[in-house]
């Protein structure tokens, strides 16, 4: 039986490490303060960026992306198929309700818009103190709040299977 071969986490920490720090030192790139991984940020980033090259408007993007083009989004899900395929799990499965799916997508991501991006980022921010940041965190943790009790609620008095 053939043994597959898995990549350690801390060694590829050491090596995505290693290339970020070459990428900063050869290309002088460097993030702005209060920027990390974030789907709904990066996909803003490259679409106004490819708007603003194309029909030469000035939509706002962030100081990085305008130094560098942002392929985060399309690299995530091409890293994700590619994963998927290599490891044999990649299976096509019709979703129940799609339209339902793309409208709640679309609420998530123009929500990340609209509070300037991922939890991460609001951790991040409310690190450095922004009050933005900070009143962003106190919502999020409120909504969970909400939901989980929503949900504790549901399934304590409407049953397990009617959520």
């Amino acid at each position: 039986m053939k043994k597959k071969w898995y990549l350690k986490p801390w060694l590829f920490g050491i090596i995505a490490g290693s290339i970020f720090v070459f990428a900063e030192v050869v290309f002088d790139i460097y993030p702005p303060t209060a920027y990390s991984f974030c789907l709904t940020c990066h996909t803003r980033d490259l679409i106004n960026t490819i708007i603003n090259f194309l029909f030469h408007t000035h939509y706002q993007t962030t100081l990085i992306a305008k130094r560098v083009l942002m392929l985060t989004p399309p690299f995530v899900i091409l890293g994700a198929f590619l994963a998927a395929r290599f490891f044999h799990e990649h299976r096509i499965q019709r979703g129940n309700n799609p339209i339902l799916y793309f409208i709640l997508g679309f609420i998530v991501m123009i929500i990340g818009i609209l509070i300037f991006g991922c939890p991460t980022r609001i951790i991040i921010r409310s690190g450095y103190g922004d009050f933005y940041g900070i009143a962003a965190l106190l919502s999020m943790f409120l909504g969970i709040w909400c939901a989980t009790i929503i949900i504790i609620y549901n399934i304590k008095y409407r049953g397990k299977n009617k959520l």
